[in-house]
């Protein structure tokens, strides 16, 4: 053998070719509009792609996905954190989606994956360590979210609205807590 790869060199060439296709990524910086949060159309991309995967309406009784602005509802859930905590979920969102080149040797990002790819894709992050577990965690959870905050999705299921609507229950709004520990 002329040229024989070593631990080390396999080592380096493997962050760099890791470095070489997360630092791009980076660079698609969201816009934060005078309204609140806007996903960057890649992220948008990805929470589609996504709800395509672990929600499949097709042949149900519930509402279509297509129907559904689940990127929009996962946006304006967004827009109520913190701009850290933004970043974090933005950069965890480009993990995940650039991920698929390295994590299963797709060799394309995850929004190109067939559908079969894709979950085949989730699970193994799911199977993978704490940081991969608790991105894909964080994905199922803000797609959901999306999905059902559609009352039209949800009255598919049986809900009927909010309990204090139906009910006539004035709005107090942030009405302070009574103290736990009442002083005689």
């Amino acid at each position: 053998m002329k040229h024989r790869l070593h631990r080390r060199t396999f080592t380096k060439l493997s962050l760099l070719s890791g470095g070489a296709l997360v630092v791009p990524a980076i660079g698609a910086a969201p816009v934060r509009a005078s309204n609140g949060f806007v996903l960057s159309a890649d992220d948008r991309m990805l929470i589609e792609t996504f709800a395509e995967a672990m929600l499949p309406t097709e042949g149900t009784s519930l509402k279509p996905q297509s129907e559904v602005p689940i990127a929009d509802n996962v946006a304006h859930a967004l827009a109520l954190l913190d701009d850290p905590v933004l970043e974090q979920v933005r950069l965890g969102f480009k993990l995940f989606d650039y991920g698929a080149f390295l994590v299963g040797f797709h060799f394309k990002r995850f929004v190109n994956l067939s559908i079969e790819q894709r979950v085949d894709y989730i699970h193994r992050w799911e199977d993978g360590i704490a940081t991969q577990r608790g991105i894909v965690d964080l994905l199922k959870k803000l797609t959901y979210l999306g999905y059902w905050k559609d009352l039209e999705a949800a009255r598919a299921i049986g809900y009927l609205g909010p309990v204090s609507v139906a009910g006539g229950v004035p709005n107090l709004g942030n009405a302070p807590m009574p103290p736990s520990d009442p002083k005689p």
